[in-house]
């Protein structure tokens, strides 16, 4: 594709945005890389890989392949004018491009579903947010095949998307991106929102609250990130898809954060066993004692009905009475346990007495 200078600003072959795509993707990658190693090896050595570990294992290897494809375009130009592009390096560029789209939907679909996935293994046992969940993956799938479809046959013929030379027609790019950010932003809130009243809800104490606010720290980073992105696609069209970058830029902040969000729960784990006075801590709600009578040694009945039993090779009258005292001595409650599920321990102290 023969460039015609004439038509750029001075110095406008010269001009590069490259520095948008390789400064976010150079530090990104190496934190994203670490942070998933780390968490792989703690569901490896603790409880091993579930399903939601696979589908985060897709999201992670489809971000690193938009990384690595990122720092290749920009070697064939990416970050310049289109104008200024070889024909070779344009058809390459552009066809890259448009392989990272649909990269780039796998990647954040399969992370918001691994999450949504780790949600419902923790709060198996509450049925409207399972419902609310399985909902949201159902929806997530169905617009990742739609979208995925809709990006392979954008243009007509398909080769036109990425050889500008070629007779055919093209959807409306921008549109296409405006619409998939704003459905972006509003899975990002449904993603983040959906386990904060269950969360928080939870008898646990502050401290252990508080150690939860960087994963969802995190999470409002992205949804911030999100709409940065959005806003950079709405103001900034790209009429010059090689060189208007700000829309790329936030796309590389956000599939690595998201990866890297869903990675903090099982870190928190490693760091709640290096420091558990500040992330595990026992409940500081107290609660009135309660009473509960149970008769009989071997099943018999609740109440304050007594019946005959065993103890100490003698038939005696006994009437059991149990006290459970949730205080800060006798209760513990762990949030994101890697066996999942929220585990509770109680003690209970039971005291015999010969029924009168």
């Amino acid at each position: 594709m023969a460039s015609d200078n004439s038509t750029l600003p001075a110095g406008g072959a010269q001009e590069s945005h490259s520095n948008w795509v390789t400064i976010p993707v150079l530090v990104l990658t190496p934190l994203t890389i670490a942070l998933f190693a780390i968490r792989a090896w703690a569901r490896h050595t603790m409880s091993g890989f579930v399903t939601e570990d696979w589908v985060l294992l897709l999201g992670f290897l489809f971000a690193m392949g938009i990384d690595a494809a990122f720092l290749v375009m920009v070697q064939h130009g990416f970050g310049l004018h289109i104008t200024v592009l070889s024909q070779a390096d344009s058809i390459f560029t552009l066809r890259a491009f448009w392989l990272v789209q649909m990269m780039y939907k796998f990647s954040l679909q399969a992370t918001k579903i691994s999450l949504l996935l780790f949600y419902v293994r923790i709060f198996h046992h509450i049925a409207w947010f399972k419902k609310v969940s399985y909902a949201t993956i159902l929806f997530l799938l169905v617009y990742l095949v739609t979208t995925t479809i809709v990006s392979v046959l954008q243009c007509r013929p398909i080769q036109k998307a990425w050889d500008k030379s070629e007779q055919g027609t093209c959807i409306n790019l921008n549109a296409f991106f405006v619409f998939n950010g704003s459905v972006a932003v509003a899975t990002d809130l449904i993603v983040l929102m959906l386990p904060l009243p269950l969360v928080w809800g939870l008898q646990l104490p502050l401290t252990q609250k508080l150690s939860l606010l960087p994963v969802f720290g995190i999470g409002i980073f992205i949804v911030t990130v999100s709409s940065l992105r959005l806003h950079a696609l709405i103001a900034t069209p790209q009429s010059d898809i090689t060189y208007d970058l700000e829309g790329t830029l936030w796309t590389i902040i956000e599939f690595n954060l998201a990866v890297v969000c869903a990675c903090l729960p099982s870190i928190r784990i490693i760091l709640a066993r290096i420091f558990p006075r500040f992330f595990r801590g026992s409940s500081v709600a107290r609660h009135r004692h309660d009473e509960i009578h149970h008769s009989g040694a071997t099943g018999g009945s609740w109440g304050n009905k007594s019946n005959w039993s065993r103890v100490n090779g003698m038939d005696r009258k006994v009437a059991i009475s149990s006290k459970l005292r949730r205080d800060e001595s006798s209760s513990e409650d762990i949030i994101l346990e890697d066996h999942g599920g929220i585990k509770k321990t109680v003690r209970y102290d039971i005291e015999y007495g010969a029924a009168r």
